[in-house]
């Protein structure tokens, strides 16, 4: 093989390695591309749930935004009554501050629904008998002074003396789980 021979084997031989480079960086460029479109595409619709996602958000935030309000205006009156020695505490407060003659009471905690956030709620059975006016307006403020609570049974009878009334009153006061 003469220098002409060896030159023109060399030229095929580069021609050859550089058409296997020019092939091989043009496999890889479309599959770079085709990588590129795919995130592409995949970064479009993330984007698009994205969207979704926000409009779902404003529509649940404005279909709920009463609700909430009303939620964020009792949750003080229910947070305030954690334990059912609270609830005890709060009605003898509203006895005291009522200047009321309690005849009796009783307290029982019971479970209302199991895993609720409500679970559980306090019964207290009260015994009043004092001045028509007085008990009246000592119930009305029990009611004011806690909103949270449930008369479940309230029996007005004729009191022993003149003006007196006997009143016989169920509340359900709810607690909430801690």
């Amino acid at each position: 093989m003469n220098n002409h021979q060896a030159a023109c084997a060399f030229l095929l031989f580069l021609t050859g390695a550089m058409i296997y480079g020019v092939n091989t960086l043009r496999n890889s460029t479309l599959g770079a591309r085709e990588l590129a479109v795919q995130a592409q595409s995949e970064a479009e619709m993330a984007e698009q749930q994205a969207q979704l996602a926000q409009i779902q958000l404003k529509t649940l935030d404005s279909k709920t935004a009463e609700l909430r309000l009303v939620y964020n205006e009792w949750k003080p009156h229910f947070e305030s009554l954690r334990t059912p020695q609270d609830a005890e505490q709060r009605i003898a407060e509203v006895i005291r501050e009522g200047n009321v003659f309690l005849i009796s009471q009783k307290f029982e905690a019971q479970e209302i629904e199991a895993g609720a956030t409500i679970a559980d709620a306090l019964t207290a059975d009260l015994v009043v008998e004092d001045d028509y006016t007085k008990a009246m307006n000592w119930l009305g403020r029990l009611e004011e002074s806690i909103p949270a609570c449930r008369i479940t049974r309230c029996d007005v009878t004729r009191g022993d003396r003149g003006n007196d009334i006997h009143l016989e009153v169920r509340l359900q006061i709810p607690i909430l789980k801690s």
